[in-house]
């Protein structure tokens, strides 16, 4: 009896768990089938809180950025580059108290930050965003990748780099920190270097990981174009360099030294002081160190004009190359007295010495046997009054007066004729003079030769925009001025080196007229003669050590060219 009552107990207590199990098993089993058919009803069946989250969520655009395109000088040499920085966050509430007291020196070495920064950070356990820094490079980002910590999150962001500092930054310009480019070729080009975001439609986790992607939602980035400029780096190094120096010699507040090959209106070298650093663009004194001044600054040119009233005399024909005038001091021209720069008559007078010593009587004499409409005509085609056309933003026309304008006066006639009374811009002088150079047809400057999207380049041919001499007259003017800079102007001339230009002195109008002091002082030359493989302006606003063009700028003339023969490799052309 025992036995058999023990056996019917343990049958009832296995009946027991196979009924427990059989409930277990039941449980699950609906539990599951719960589960299939919401699966079932999310996945396959219209419902309206997917409709509702596909017309939120999957349908807000997630910017894919593009990467800026980058500007190489025209050896292929990276003036401004785009790179990925990092920002590093921590979302503090995933980390465990052990976590964040063994990541804490680790992450302060990494990032280069105190450590008591990084605990504070750190310990802030409610937080689900914190940013730890930004900027940061690809090695530091690839260290706190390899602390596989899900914690941290790493944000990609394109930064401009600038390998050569604050070379040629007013030319190349700047993308401030919110992304928006300011002057030069960053914001001339903009449409071309930005290059188009692409995007995509879906949802994203907490750290911005995408989960879910909406069908047709994706766009990928079409990355920028890159311009190759016609800046030569090495050119441009030097010019800077020749620039700073002569400011700090002769005690400038300004200057410039523009680089320029006539053939082709191509701009080697673009000088400008005072400039900044693109890069600390936020450090300067004034928001006027950013306008490239020249193509935006407006000036008196002064005597360097005098070859161009020559010009306008010899192509009308009311001058011979061979030809003097009787210089007597002065000259009235509309009721104006003009007299030469050291107040002295100098008798018979060849146009060579007109240009070798700066006469402004000579030069006021052939503005007055032209007559108001043929120079004004022949300097209109040289570009004045006009814009250039060149590849920088914020270029400006210059002032020229002329006959039918209410405030001109026929004894602008006569000054204007030595550059005094209008108002002209480095770029436009440059131009003129090339156009001398090359045969008397006048290009177009430019700074962007060609512009590379992926596999296709575009090249930007140069562009004539029409003749202004002809060949026999630029070819006269060219001699004239090579012989006067022999005689008269030696201190921009180079052993071996034929070269023509000439200087300027330009007094700054105030209120009371040219009282002040203060002048422009500049040379403008080409060379060698007689094939022009550059020209060369030189400008120094307001010296206070010296007063005329020919002491101040003609010495960095003279440098810059010794330069260009040197660097080209220009065989010598004179005795």
């Amino acid at each position: 009896m025992r036995a058999d009552g023990a056996s019917m107990a343990v049958n009832l207590q296995g009946t027991g768990q196979q009924r427990r199990i059989a409930w277990l098993v039941a449980v699950f089993a609906a539990i599951g089938l719960v589960l299939l058919g919401r699966l079932v009803w999310w996945q396959l069946l219209p419902n309206d809180e997917l409709i509702a989250l596909s017309l939120s969520d999957m349908d807000r655009p997630n910017t894919i950025p593009a990467a800026r395109g980058c500007i190489l000088d025209a050896n292929g040499q990276y003036l401004v580059a785009s790179t990925v920085q990092y920002r590093v966050a921590v979302s503090p509430k995933l980390l465990a108290p052990w976590q964040r007291e063994q990541l804490t020196p680790q992450v302060a070495a990494i990032l280069g930050l105190p450590e008591a920064e990084v605990a504070e950070t750190l310990a802030r356990t409610n937080t689900e965003y914190a940013v730890l820094g930004d900027d940061y490079s690809v090695w530091v980002a690839q260290q706190i990748e390899d602390l596989d910590v899900s914690a941290f999150s790493l944000e990609a962001r394109f930064r401009r780099v600038y390998p050569d500092g604050a070379l040629a930054a007013s030319v190349v310009g700047f993308v401030d920190l919110q992304g928006q480019p300011q002057y030069g070729l960053e914001r001339y080009y903009d449409r071309q270097l930005r290059g188009e975001d692409g995007v995509w439609r879906g949802i994203t986790d907490s750290w911005g990981e995408p989960i879910m992607m909406a069908q047709g939602g994706y766009r990928p980035a079409r990355d920028g174009t890159d311009l190759v400029s016609t800046l030569d780096r090495n050119v441009q190094y030097a010019a800077e360099n020749i620039l700073r120096d002569g400011i700090e010699r002769y005690k400038a507040e300004a200057g410039n030294i523009i680089v320029m090959d006539p053939r082709t209106g191509a701009i080697v070298a673009m000088a400008d002081y005072p400039s900044y650093a693109p890069g600390e663009y936020w450090r300067v004194e004034s928001l006027e160190q950013y306008v490239n001044t020249a193509v935006s600054a407006l000036y008196e040119p002064g005597s360097v004009f005098k070859p161009l009233t020559l010009a306008a005399g010899l192509e009308a024909r009311v001058i011979r190359p061979t030809d003097s005038y009787d210089d007597r001091g002065e000259i009235i021209v509309g009721n104006q007295r003009i007299r030469n720069a050291d107040r002295r008559a100098h008798g018979p007078t060849t146009m060579t010495e007109l240009l070798a010593y700066s006469r402004n009587v000579g030069a006021a004499h052939v503005a007055a046997m032209l007559g108001p409409t043929r120079f004004y005509e022949i300097i209109r085609r040289f570009g004045f009054g006009e814009v250039t056309g060149i590849d920088l933003m914020h270029e400006v026309p210059g002032i020229m007066r002329v006959p039918g304008n209410p405030a001109w006066h026929m004894s602008d006639l006569g000054t204007n004729a030595f550059g005094q009374g209008i108002s002209v811009t480095p770029i436009q002088v440059v131009a003129a003079y090339g156009a001398i150079a090359n045969d008397g047809v006048l290009m177009r400057p430019y700074v962007v030769a060609e512009v590379h999207d992926g596999a296709h380049v575009e090249r930007r041919e140069p562009f004539r925009v029409r003749r202004v001499l002809s060949s026999e007259v630029a070819q006269q003017l060219v001699e004239i001025m090579a012989d006067a800079t022999a005689m008269g102007m030696q201190q921009a001339t180079v052993p071996g080196y034929r070269l023509a230009g000439k200087s300027g002195t330009a007094g700054i109008p105030d209120a009371e007229g040219y009282e002040n002091a203060d002048v422009i002082a500049s040379y403008v030359g080409f060379g060698p003669v007689p094939d022009p493989r550059f020209v060369i302006l030189v400008r120094f606003d307001k010296p206070q050590r010296g007063e005329w063009g020919i002491e101040v700028a003609a010495p960095a003339f003279a440098e810059m060219a010794k330069f260009l023969v040197d660097y080209y490799g220009i065989p010598p052309t004179a005795g």
